[in-house]
């Protein structure tokens, strides 16, 4: 039979191509070799790994390489095969878990922390130890003394029964490593079915480098490896990992989530926006440095200060003997805290690292409540002004605002409010700019740090009828312009509607216009003309305001659920009450500097509410910063001494029930009001505005 070469045979469609002279090839600069795609592909193959490049750029399942074969040849002991334990994908997963283990920044203080840890084991060479931080470590194994082995110690022994595998598991495994006989021939010995049930292979690794040493126990070498291997009692030297954390840390988060949220608002619910993101950062914190992990700069900011927030309103109700103990507790958790703060601060401006924006103004929002506690002015208005410039420069920008975030902006706004609603210090030549930003362009607002009045068009009942677009309800931050938004947070959070918080924001900057026209500042761009328009829309606005509908109390929640929010919503229509009769003493004081005995209907009616928000809700709930404010503004113009005997009574009772440093300053405020309308040069004239702008105080919440 004659065979037939297919290059022999011409096609008549083809035309004859001359052959050329054969040209010297030039040697390759790759192997043959390259990924399962690229071959069956006949394309050139970088061999990059895990995955080729090429593949990667052709959008194509790279299928990787195979194993090869490498023979290192010892006289001692002949040839031995050298084979990898593991497929690429495993080995690529302990890349990854160590690469991750630690951030760049952190290598320097992880090798610092080691070589701390290791300094006192140091000194006892007798014993074993072992230390782990993120990808260094460093042990040292003391060989232990057996006696002589028996001689009729069995070499091999019935290896051990399997523990139970997963059906569906074991069937990936079995068609992988049964699909390819190399891959049989690769992995005879290792039970990858039951390896792989651990989820961190690096530290699977590890342990078993540990184990698989014939030499590092004392052991015999006449004992063979299998016997090793299937022996059920394997000695170890491995210490459990050193636990971070504090040891008042548990108690005191406990603490946390029973006692103090409580008094963050006046809504009792079951989970608040401090359960689930203020809390649920610091467990996560507590629970990584339990294994000996490093949370990062801002979580354990969020921590120490949860904890010394904690610990300083322990010290009110701790039994008498332990306050000392707490105080000093809460003062180490605050310097750390700072100091945490400050390599958070750091590591947000600096290029290389890269600060989630949640943890950082959880953070910052943290610091704001222990400085609360602490009463220090200075770093209460730098921790709002902080987390103003965060939002700005990496919230406000963001397109989609998650659930999350747009929490954690409502309670910042909450609390700079207030902050903003008492604070009538001189406002300094840097905060004098107004600011000029419009409606059009609320996406890029600039900081207004001063709380200047915008301007607008139109009459204010007609354009608070006006729905809001997502994006200026998204980024109105400060509450400047008018409108409704419906899916605000405020009703949530705090039970208060959003068009409170826009009218106590907007009698504040238009006081704030006053103060500057009258201290004769060329900043001032308000008429009088313009100022009494503005001051008349708002007053007839806040006069006419009524309540939204609350929700109804859903039949089908259980019992308790029931009773809880018809408690919500008994307690929230008394302080929506005394909310409204607040708002209007403090509109007539700060517009309007009105003669407090004209105000005393309304101090009263106050009173009344506040008597029944007592009844009604909580204890706790009461000390809420709404509450705070309510009392300040109301008792500061009361002029019985028997409304004044009340409201210092109720300013002395929430001190002591929540060791807020508030309640103590605003009934020293009230008392030093109260001492000027008994002297005849003030009179009726006294009020708090001239005290706190004359001595320089601020009053703050939390």
């Amino acid at each position: 039979m004659t065979s037939v070469h297919p290059a022999s045979v011409e096609s008549p469609s083809v035309p004859r191509i001359l052959a050329k002279a054969p040209v010297q090839a030039a040697p390759r600069t790759r192997s043959l070799g390259g990924c399962r795609t690229c071959r069956s592909r006949h394309t050139k193959c970088d061999e990059a790994r895990p995955t080729c490049q090429v593949c990667r750029n052709q959008d194509l399942v790279c299928e990787g390489y195979e194993i090869r074969l490498t023979f290192d040849v010892n006289d001692d002991h002949g040839s031995r095969c050298r084979r990898p334990l593991f497929t690429e994908s495993m080995r690529q997963k302990m890349s990854e878990e160590l690469t991750d283990s630690a951030e760049p920044d952190q290598l320097n203080h992880l090798l610092m922390l080691v070589d701390e840890e290791c300094q006192e084991p140091e000194e006892d060479t007798r014993a074993s130890f072992t230390t782990l931080r993120g990808p260094f470590g460093a042990f040292r194994l003391i060989p232990e003394q057996h006696g002589p082995v028996e001689n009729e110690m069995p070499v091999e022994s019935s290896p051990c029964p399997p523990p139970p595998i997963d059906s569906e598991l074991h069937m990936d495994l079995e068609d992988v490593f049964n699909g390819d006989p190399l891959m049989e021939s690769l992995f005879w010995d290792v039970n990858a079915a039951v390896d792989l049930h651990a989820n961190n292979f690096f530290s699977a690794t590890l342990s078993h480098a540990q184990d698989y040493s014939d030499d590092v126990f004392g052991l015999p070498s006449s004992i063979g490896r299998e016997t090793f291997i299937s022996s059920p009692e394997v000695p170890s030297s491995v210490t459990p990992l050193q636990n971070l954390a504090p040891k008042d840390a548990p108690f005191l988060l406990s603490y946390y989530k029973n006692t103090v949220i409580t008094m963050f608002s006046p809504v009792s619910n079951k989970k608040t926006i401090w359960h689930i993101i203020h809390l649920s950062s610091a467990m996560n914190s507590l629970a990584q440095m339990t294994m000996g992990e490093w949370p990062g700069n801002a979580p354990l900011c969020t921590l120490y200060a949860i904890l010394a927030t904690s610990a300083f309103a322990l010290r009110i109700s701790a039994p008498y003997g332990s306050y000392k103990y707490w105080q000093q507790k809460a003062e180490g958790y605050t310097m750390q805290a700072q100091t945490y703060l400050k390599l958070a601060l750091q590591d947000a401006s600096a290029m290389v690292k890269k600060v989630k924006y949640k943890d950082l103004l959880i953070a910052l929002l943290c610091m704001h409540t222990v400085s609360v506690y602490q009463g220090s002015q200075e770093r209460i208005r730098s921790c709002l002004l902080d987390c103003e410039s965060w939002i700005h420069s990496h919230g406000l920008p963001k397109t989609t605002k998650s659930r999350k975030v747009r929490l954690l902006h409502h309670c910042y706004v909450y609390l700079r409010i207030f902050h903003e609603s008492t604070s009538v210090s001189p406002i300094t030549a840097s905060d004098t700019d107004a600011d000029q930003t419009t409606p059009a362009t609320m996406v890029s607002v600039t900081t207004n740090r001063s709380f200047r009045l915008r301007q607008w068009e139109g009459r204010l009942d007609q354009r608070m009828n006006e729905l809001k677009d997502q994006s200026q309800g998204e980024n109105d931050l400060h509450l400047e312009l008018p409108g409704r938004w419906d899916p605000t947070m405020y009703p949530i959070i705090y039970g208060i509607p959003e068009s409170f918080f826009f009218l106590l924001s907007q009698v504040t900057r238009l006081a704030n216009e006053k103060d500057l026209s009258e201290s004769g500042s060329s900043s001032s761009t308000l008429t009088i003309k313009q100022f009494s328009t503005r001051a008349r829309s708002l007053e007839n606005y806040i006069r006419t305001w009524k309540s939204p509908p609350l929700p109804t109390v859903d039949s089908v929640a259980d019992l308790e659920t029931q009773k809880l929010k018809q408690a919500n919503q008994e307690l929230i229509q008394h302080m929506l009450c005394a909310f409204h009769k607040a708002l209007l003493i403090f509109f007539y004081r700060r517009i309007y500097d009105m003669d407090a005995a004209m105000l005393q209907d309304k101090v009263r009616q106050v009173q009344d509410e506040l008597v029944q928000c007592d009844r009604t809700g909580d204890p706790a709930v009461r000390h809420a910063a709404t509450f705070a404010w309510i009392a300040f503004i109301a008792g500061c113009e009361a002029l019985d001494p028997t409304l004044q005997d009340w409201f210092s009574a109720w300013f002395e009772a929430s001190s002591q029930r929540t060791g807020l440093g508030t309640f103590e300053l605003a009934s020293q405020i009230a008392h030093q009001v109260w001492e000027r309308q008994r002297q005849p040069t003030h009179g009726m004239s006294a009020n708090w505005p001239d005290l706190v702008r004359e001595k320089n105080l601020t009053l703050f919440y939390a």
